[in-house]
């Protein structure tokens, strides 16, 4: 009830705010005393003004000073519009990249949305990790092509891991991206890690070289696997771990106490890891032939569903985005195009699932707001869309025969 009102509220201030561009054609107010007959076009017979508040020239006839009117209003509308319209490309260009890298990256070139530099390529990865999609990226980070490479430089060459603990530098780096499963791919991108990592800490006297921080890292991922998988029953000791990378620091050891820390902070927070993989998933609907596996493909539809809500509640209100201050009247238009659809769902399931008069009276007066600002914006889309839903809850629309009710006198 609440969700709805607070719907009716934002239609009702967007009704009041255009109502200076409204001109109700039927009252002999608004055509003023000198009115004179309409021809059958609906124009005066002698100006070019209509009935409907338009000059021939198509504007409004608005009896206030509204600053749609003036000359800086019309381009801040027209700024406004171009950022729009930037918006929406830039959204289909990141629906595209998600479902194709090389389809969606061409979009974003050829709309000037992005430069073919590998250089700003992979800012791009950074700026928008929380919109594209993670194994996407992961997939052409690693990938051998000369081109994915460069990009996967610059990628890791834009990460700053100065001052940090090695730990801290592998956390932020694989939060960007979901690892790829081909082994080759993963080898290419920690080995470029661990020099970065060497890059950014050049004082750093624990490793003798890269290689033994790309060893540790291959390391960290095996340790999380083991101590946060499910599927591993027997995990690997604080004392197995320490000796497993015994002699890796170019024969040395390294810390034990070093060590130690490393094992103790994956075994209370692991790295949230999510490798991916081409191979087909056991279990799926083709080859199940008992209740035995279709429980098991169940729990395992159900923790990917876990996973994914975890990641949208862990990345909620972290995307950011330019929001522009509505201040003039056709900012209304653009903020209803974007709001009508999930209105008239919302009005529409309601009248149609609920008895509660209350909720009826309100979901038919969000209707009659909505229906008024598309007339007012000349929007027919929209205005047939809710008219059409309000009719179907009428016999307006009704094609069976009406038949005839008969009185009997007695």
């Amino acid at each position: 009830m609440k969700g709805l009102e607070c719907l009716v509220s934002i239609l009702k201030c967007m009704v009041e705010w255009s109502k200076d561009l409204y001109v109700n054609p039927h009252l002999q107010s608004n055509l003023g005393p000198d009115s004179k007959p309409l021809n059958e076009n609906g124009y005066d017979q002698d100006s070019n003004r209509s009935s409907s508040g338009y000059v021939g020239s198509g504007i409004r006839r608005a009896d206030s000073n509204a600053s749609i009117n003036s000359s800086q209003s019309s381009e801040n509308i027209n700024d406004f519009e171009l950022v729009r319209q930037r918006k929406e490309l830039f959204e289909k260009g990141i629906e595209l990249f998600n479902q194709n890298i090389k389809k969606g990256l061409e979009y974003l070139i050829d709309k000037n949305l992005l430069n073919n530099e590998p250089e700003d390529i992979a800012q791009f990865f950074h700026s928008y990790q929380d919109l594209l999609d993670k194994t996407v990226i992961g997939d052409c980070l690693g990938d051998d092509d000369k081109r994915h490479k460069q990009i996967m430089y610059a990628y890791i060459d834009q990460l700053d891991f100065t001052q940090m603990e090695f730990l801290a530098a592998l956390r932020q780096f694989l939060a960007g991206f979901r690892l790829p499963g081909e082994a080759q791919k993963i080898d290419r991108l920690m080995e470029k890690f661990a020099g970065r990592f060497c890059e950014c800490n050049p004082n750093l006297q624990i490793f003798a070289s890269d290689d033994t921080a790309y060893v540790l890292a291959y390391s960290v991922i095996m340790l999380t696997t083991d101590l946060h998988s499910i599927n591993v029953k027997q995990k690997m000791t604080k004392e197995q771990y320490i000796k497993m990378n015994r002699g890796i620091n170019e024969s040395r050891d390294l810390p034990e106490e070093f060590l130690s820390k490393i094992y103790d902070e994956i075994k209370n927070e692991e790295i949230k890891l999510k490798v991916t993989t081409t191979t087909t998933k056991r279990g799926t609907k083709e080859n199940i032939t008992n209740d035995k596996q279709r429980e098991v493909l169940f729990n395992i539809q159900m923790k990917d569903v876990e996973l994914i809500a975890r990641d949208l509640m862990a990345n909620a209100g972290t995307v950011s985005e330019e929001f522009t201050i509505a201040k003039h009247l056709e900012h209304v238009r653009p903020m209803f195009q974007r709001a009508w659809s999930p209105c008239l769902a919302a009005f529409s399931v309601n009248l149609q699932d609920s008895d509660h008069i209350d909720l009826t009276n309100l979901c038919l007066i969000g209707i009659s707001y909505a229906i008024r600002i598309a007339c007012i914006f000349h929007m027919e889309l929209e205005r047939n869309a809710f008219i059409q839903a309000l009719s179907r809850f009428t016999l307006l629309m009704a094609t069976s025969q009406v038949m005839e009710i008969k009185t009997t006198r007695y």
